[in-house]
């Protein structure tokens, strides 16, 4: 049943795409513009999301655009996840005024830096990977949210409820390791809480580093102290693999949990081996098989254009979970934008913003239905995320769906 709906519904959106379209000028081009790391040492996010941009942007063209206007990416700046860039970068975009919607940072510091600019601006903004809750609820995530910030990220609510979901039901005493930023320690926060609310015997430690620390040695010597039997990493895919490496160093041979930034090319390349085991949690649509109809579209494209990258992954068969919770998003975000300018009618923020809000089940390639609402901006659910387990198969190590 849920395949039909799904086949039904990406359906209704190809015929509705393909449609004629609300009277809009034949003229001028549809411009968004992103800021994201396109290199520097997190360039694994900037550059992932710009290339599901632009994959968007050129299936939107091959249909003809909207109602005959083409979609452009008309800026696409470089910030390397610095949030003094970022800031520069958006000033630049907001400063266009043919730019309509605007695709934010891929991390929590830039877009924090930048997103009180876009609520004033007004001009709708799609998050496409960015985790602090106050990105879209600056006041709490049962207040509003901002009016013109809408997101498809793995949040920090719903990736610590999943891992607190495994962590408490199989571990007594768990170690969290995360990085110093708003995204880190957020999500430490959330995740022992959610561990005490469903299992409050078990013991949970904190220990903080900052991003791109060379030595995690006082850390997780504090955590063998505190006897741990699991250890929970919540960060970067470079300064993950820093950590197992001090983790295997010092002896701390215990289960190692990651978020999604386990599931990137960073972590695995900077591992190697001593990834095998970790498990983290992700998007489920590039976990199952089959795929929804649009995401093996989207993986079709992005394969036939980039091939097998680091992005991809190796196996052509089964691409990587990063290619949902990363290059995936960067498609979904013009999506969210283009769809909703197309059923506006108008490229006016305040009827696209309208139009945005009444998404309903939405075709995605990171998510299978994106539905939006006045006071729910965040498209992605606990029940969206799965657990995978990295494995090695054909001499490589790849991530495979855990059977909980």
């Amino acid at each position: 049943m849920n395949c039909i709906k799904a086949t039904f519904a990406l359906s209704v959106f190809t015929t509705a795409l393909l449609a004629a379209q609300p009277a809009l000028s034949q003229q001028a081009p549809i411009k968004l513009g992103l800021t994201a790391a396109l290199t520097g040492p997190f360039n694994e996010f900037g550059e992932g999301i710009r290339r599901g941009a632009a994959l968007a942007v050129e299936e939107w063209n091959r249909r003809g655009g909207v109602d005959g206007r083409k979609v452009e990416l008309a800026e696409v700046l470089d910030d390397q996840l610095v949030p003094d860039r970022a800031v520069q970068n958006m000033r630049r975009i907001l400063d266009n005024k043919e730019i309509v919607g605007v695709i934010a940072p891929a991390g929590s510091g830039p877009v924090l830096a930048t997103v009180d600019m876009v609520e004033a601006d007004g001009r709708p903004m799609c998050n496409p990977m960015a985790q602090s809750p106050t990105i879209v609820y600056p006041k709490g995530i049962h207040q509003p949210p901002r009016k013109n910030v809408f997101s498809v990220a793995i949040t920090n609510a719903a990736e610590a409820r999943r891992l607190a979901e495994v962590l408490a039901h199989s571990h007594k005493n768990v170690g969290i390791l995360h990085e110093s930023t708003a995204y880190g320690t957020t999500g430490a926060e959330m995740v022992k809480e959610d561990i005490s609310d469903i299992n409050g015997s078990v013991k949970v430690s904190l220990e903080s580093y900052n991003q791109r620390s060379q030595d995690m040695t006082a850390q997780v010597v504090r955590l063998q102290r505190a006897g741990v039997d699991s250890v929970l990493v919540i960060g970067l895919g470079a300064d993950f693999a820093m950590i197992r490496k001090n983790l295997s160093r010092l002896n701390l041979n215990v289960p190692i949990y990651g978020t999604n930034g386990a599931a990137t090319a960073p972590y695995i390349e900077g591992a190697g081996d001593l990834a095998l085991g970790t498990r983290s949690v992700s998007t489920l649509t590039f976990g199952r098989r089959p795929m929804p109809e649009v995401s093996q579209r989207f993986v079709d494209a992005y394969r036939a254009q980039y091939g097998t990258d680091r992005w991809y992954g190796p196996d052509a068969a089964n691409p990587s979970i990063s290619m949902a919770s990363v290059v995936g998003t960067g498609y979904d975000c013009v999506n969210i934008l283009v769809d909703g300018i197309r059923r506006a009618g108008s490229t006016e923020p305040a009827a696209v913003i309208r139009a945005i809000d009444q998404t309903k089940d939405l075709p995605g390639a990171s998510i299978g239905a994106i539905t939006f609402s006045p006071t729910q901006h965040e498209a992605l659910r606990p029940e969206d995320l799965g657990l995978f387990q990295m494995v090695k198969r054909d001499n490589r190590v790849v991530l495979e769906l855990v059977k909980e």
